[in-house]
Order: structure tokens, then sequence, then C-alpha cells
């Protein structure tokens, strides 16, 4: 396969010594080092705030699990949603790799992944994208193996008839959707039990998604996250244009499933996302959004920025998304 190198030397090195670490920090949120690098290195950053974001990082991860060997003879989805294979699926993962070109195995793995997207807040799909981007092989096989072990398996669709009329918008869906109560245990329990309600799976089969799913969820999340700031709101947007990433690896056979799969994950996570109505902040500008953002450490709102720029630049200009980056640095 290729060699996965970023063009800039101080990034490689920081992305090198990413392998030191696992895939969540001390507070057993979502390693997302790789991510704001990269970000910070478009912005312009220079050296020695990349290293400062490294080094704060850094500070916070857990050290990388002893390594482990996956199963010979395995099925690589045999262990998928266990937080515990990590390790095991960073040692295939990184094998896969050295033996097979990124696009290729890409294609394999990511239809099956989708079926499980929406786990730990989309964290794996989010690391996979920024991955991607990164062409760096040993962050891409951390962020897939990351992925693997957060897979969250909604239960299947079964017992509901598809609407009268269904349709690709999904706002009439989203807004029957209400809200749960957030579960004690974890986002991900929340997820799961919603998906059990025969009343999300009725609001999800009003839906076909098409090809323009991603143009038409992205702005109703990035609504939410500026009206909210909810950190699950955050995640939404951020999980889109992850996807349009990724949609690249994903043939024509697969496209539709891969589709219906992160729609009902988004769905199912809007329901625990803490959201309400509430007034929007006022949009700052883009020059003064991107000046800000530079000196942010915040991993989360780095990506959100990041995101709001990309799916503007995507779809065209909206308020929303200055608005939604707006309320990322000045909560």
């Amino acid at each position: 396969m290729a060699t996965y190198l970023p063009t800039n030397p101080v990034l490689r090195g920081l992305f090198d010594s990413g392998a030191a670490f696992g895939p969540l920090d001390r507070d057993a949120h979502p390693n997302q080092r790789c991510a704001g690098l990269l970000v910070l290195d478009r912005l312009g950053a220079d050296e020695a705030a990349l290293k400062d974001f490294a080094a704060q990082q850094d500070a916070r991860l857990q050290p990388a699990p002893e390594a482990a060997t996956w199963p010979a003879g395995d099925a690589w989805a045999d262990q998928l949603g266990k937080a515990q294979a990590w390790a095991p699926y960073r040692n295939l993962m990184g094998q896969w790799l050295f033996y097979e070109d990124a696009g290729d195995m890409l294609y394999q793995t990511l239809p099956p992944l989708l079926r499980g997207s929406g786990g730990a807040g989309f964290a794996g799909l989010i690391r996979t994208a920024y991955a991607v981007q990164a062409h760096h092989r040993q962050e891409l096989a951390d962020a897939l193996a990351y992925w693997a072990s957060c897979h969250l398996a909604l239960p299947p669709a079964g017992g509901v008839r598809a609407a009268a009329r269904p349709s690709a918008d999904p706002q009439p869906a989203l807004r029957r959707l209400h809200a749960a109560p957030l579960s004690r245990r974890s986002w991900d329990h929340a997820v799961q039990a919603v998906a059990r309600e025969a009343a999300f799976e009725q609001a999800v089969a009003m839906v076909v998604p098409d090809a323009q799913l991603v143009q038409r969820l992205s702005p109703l999340a990035a609504q939410a996250f500026a009206a909210t700031g909810a950190p699950l709101a955050a995640q939404l947007v951020i999980s889109a244009q992850a996807l349009n990433v990724l949609l690249q690896f994903i043939d024509d056979e697969a496209l539709p499933a891969a589709l219906q799969d992160y729609w009902r994950a988004f769905a199912a996570v809007v329901c625990v996302a803490g959201l309400r109505d509430a007034p929007p902040p006022e949009p700052r500008t883009w020059r003064v959004i991107l000046a800000r953002v530079r000196d942010c450490r915040d991993p989360r709102a780095i990506c959100l920025v990041d995101s709001c720029r990309a799916l503007e630049k995507t779809y065209g200009p909206d308020p929303v998304w200055r608005q939604a980056a707006t309320r990322a640095l000045w909560a």
C-alpha cells in the first residue's frame, strides 16, 4: 500500500507519537488528538501551537493498552462493539493496512461499521474520517480499531409498516421524536433503549434516505447545536461532515443501506441529545471565528468549526454554520 505521511514534518512527528496513546482520555472521552492537530495545521497554526495542543492532549490521554494479537482465523467483525477488543483490533487493522491499500480496505469495512456508527456519539466515525484526511497509516488503524470496539448496533427494525407516503425530508420525522431521559449508564445505553421503541421506528420509517441525506440533516444539526450547545448536537454536526468524507469509499450497491444506517443512528442520538428550543447566538464572521479557533485547545470545538466550514463550502452559505461555530467558541 501507499505510505501515509502528512507533508508537514512537525505534524508527521506528532502523529507518529500518537501511537503511544489509547482510544480514551482519563475521563473516558474519545481520543481526538489527531483531529485537533490536523485542523489546527490546516488553519495555519505554527509549530509552537501544534506542539502545545499535543502536549495538552498527551497529559489527558490514557497510554495504549498492552499489545494483543488478533485471533488467527476469526472473522474481523466477530468482536464488534466490545470495548476490550481495541488492542486486538489495532493489531488486525494495522496488518490489514500493511498488506492492502487503505481505499480497498475501507470499501470492505465501512458498510458493516456504519451499522453501528452512533456508538460513543459517532466518535469512531469521526476519528476515522479525520484519519483518512491525515494520510497516516497508524492513526487510521487506531481509528478503525476504536470504531470497531465502540460499534453500537441498534435493534433491527421490524414490525413497523413503512409510512404511506415516505419522504426524503427528515425534518417532519425528527419533529415527531421526543426527548428521552438520559441513561445513568451511558449515552449508548439510552440510544439503544430509544431504538427499541415503536414510536421511534414509526418516525424513522417516514424517511427514505437519498443522496441528499447529509445535505438535509447537517443544517438541522447545526441549528440544534447553535441553539443548545449540547455535546451530542455537536457530534451530529461533525458526524455529518465525517460521513461526507467517507462516502467516497461506499460503492453504489452498499450506499442505500449505509445511508439508512446513518439515518437511524442520527435519529436515535437526536432523542437523547438534550435539545431544546432557544435562540441561536448572533453569528460572528469567519475571519473572527478562525482567529479565535487557532488559539482553542478544545478538540470538539475545533472539529465543530472545521466541520461547519467544510459543510458551508459543500452546501453553500447559510448563517447556521457560523451560528454553530460561534456557539462552540463563545459558549
